[in-house]
């Protein structure tokens, strides 16, 4: 059981839920998960069972790809169609090429600012702790994320409300409601998120993924989770593999770079990770395998 399960999320379900249920499916309290979905959100959710949990910091920063619906002429407090309505405007005046450019300009690296109900944590809690509690939420800082590519413009809906699907690739931490919320002031309307897919974080698909009903009837793969790490590796000898045993720091000139590697013995079973200590020029153990 120590490697990736790739869940495809259904609609009405939080993250920690699909944890909770691959939990009793697989007897193990030992899953952490990749990207935290909305409940109204479907699609992929990467589970790490048992030692790979000690890989999710490896898998954190991969990017993800959506499949989004947004609405133009609509405004709630969560900046998806979930949320309280505080504004409805006629967007019978935008063309399709007014919102096109507009989206489109939202790629590259930028700020952006988290929806008030979100997972980020202020003081330790939850902003969407805070938020349903009516607690004033203080000035929150933008954070640095990027768009990396928006494709697959198609409009669905043109009149008194204005609906197109998108499909955008995007850094870790960026907020798709933010995006939506964010373009219809861009446009003066108002815009939420009505529908998101996740279909990939990073290499992990949509087409790889089993469902709960094939989670719970034991019709699932469990992945060979260093495949997906994208690190550098090498091969010990038995001396360096026994150093690896052991704990022990190892001389950068080992390695193909200074950076973090996969060491794996002669039969190709991963050992451990290491990464750079700078102040002791040293390879050191960060994750322990075998």
């Amino acid at each position: 059981m120590d490697g990736i399960l790739i869940i495809d999320k259904p609609k009405g379900f939080t993250s920690h839920d699909i944890v909770n249920i691959a939990r009793k499916a697989l007897k193990t309290r030992r899953i952490g998960h990749i990207g935290t979905l909305d409940p109204n959100a479907t699609g992929v959710l990467v589970l790490c069972i048992d030692r790979a949990t000690k890989l999710v910091k490896y898998l954190e920063n991969h990017s993800k790809t959506y499949e989004a619906e947004f609405c133009l002429g609509i405004r709630t407090d969560t900046d998806d169609i979930t949320g309280k309505i505080l504004e409805i405007k006629d967007a019978t005046s935008l063309d399709d090429m007014r919102v096109f450019s507009s989206i489109n300009s939202f790629l590259g690296k930028q700020k952006q600012f988290p929806p008030a109900y979100s997972a980020v944590k202020l003081n330790g809690r939850k902003l969407y702790e805070l938020a349903r509690k009516n607690i004033p939420l203080p000035d929150l800082d933008a954070r640095d994320i990027e768009v990396h590519e928006i494709k697959n413009f198609k409009v669905i809906e043109k009149g008194k409300k204005y609906r197109f699907e998108v499909t955008l690739k995007v850094s870790k931490g960026t907020y798709i409601r933010s995006i939506a919320r964010d373009l219809g002031e861009l446009l003066d309307i108002g815009g939420t998120l009505t529908e998101l897919r996740r279909t990939a974080i990073e290499d992990f698909l949509i087409e790889d993924t089993c469902s709960l009903e094939e989670l719970k009837e034991g019709n699932f793969q469990i992945r060979e989770p260093f495949a997906f790490l994208g690190l550098s590796e090498f091969v010990a000898d038995e001396e360096i593999a026994r150093l690896v045993d052991n704990g022990r720091y190892l001389e950068p000139d080992l390695f193909p770079s200074k950076t973090d590697t996969i060491i794996r013995n002669k039969a190709g079973e991963p050992l451990a990770i290491y990464y750079y200590d700078e102040p002791r020029n040293q390879m050191r153990m960060s994750v322990k395998w075998c």
